[in-house]
């Protein structure tokens, strides 16, 4: 990777998931390019309320790693691949890519090589960090779509939650004109 998209990158922290987080992403990775991927999800992360499941950091001794990750994948919002040669020889990253998909998630593969996605997602279209000519304004592009999406799903949460106070104000309401009738006879 090119020295001032890195440059622009390590001036974050190390990855760390908050506890507040209400959008999930699940990174999908060979970690033989851990060092390509950790800058890039630690400025992810500079996105508020955005939890990131990377299994290096997140699996805990004890975890059961297939369902821990089967779990999160479920859970997630977004599933980003961070797609290389490695990528494409890893029988964990091809397994999680069959769970998302089994799950319909919205998947983003990430080149990192010159590896293009094949099999299952041959047609999905991915956005280019191998090529330093595009690389910053590709992860431009992966940022703002995960702040979008993030923004719609805080959208529809307030909207669903102000739906279920007007269902609540209505019900008290309909009890509170029972009581009273009762009251008549």
């Amino acid at each position: 990777m090119g020295k001032d998209f890195l440059n622009f990158l390590n001036n974050s922290k190390k990855i760390q998931t908050p506890q507040d987080a209400n959008f999930n992403i699940f990174a999908s990775y060979s970690t033989k390019d851990i060092e390509k991927i950790e800058p890039i999800l630690n400025n992810l992360l500079q996105i508020q309320g955005v939890r990131i499941f990377f299994a290096d950091a997140d699996l805990k001794p004890g975890d059961i790693i297939s369902q821990k990750i089967t779990l999160n994948i479920i859970a997630s919002d977004i599933f980003l691949v961070f797609y290389s040669e490695f990528a494409q020889q890893s029988s964990y990253v091809q397994q999680e890519i069959g769970v998302a998909l089994g799950q319909n998630k919205i998947i983003i593969p990430l080149l990192l090589d010159k590896a293009k996605p094949t099999g299952m997602i041959a047609n999905v279209h991915y956005l280019d960090l191998s090529d330093e000519q595009k690389r910053l304004s590709e992860f431009t592009r992966l940022y703002n779509f995960i702040v979008n999406n993030k923004q719609t799903k805080d959208r529809n949460q307030l909207l669903g939650g102000l739906a279920l106070l007007g269902i609540g104000i209505l019900v008290l309401a309909a009890n509170q004109n029972v009581y009273e009738d009762d009251e008549d006879y």
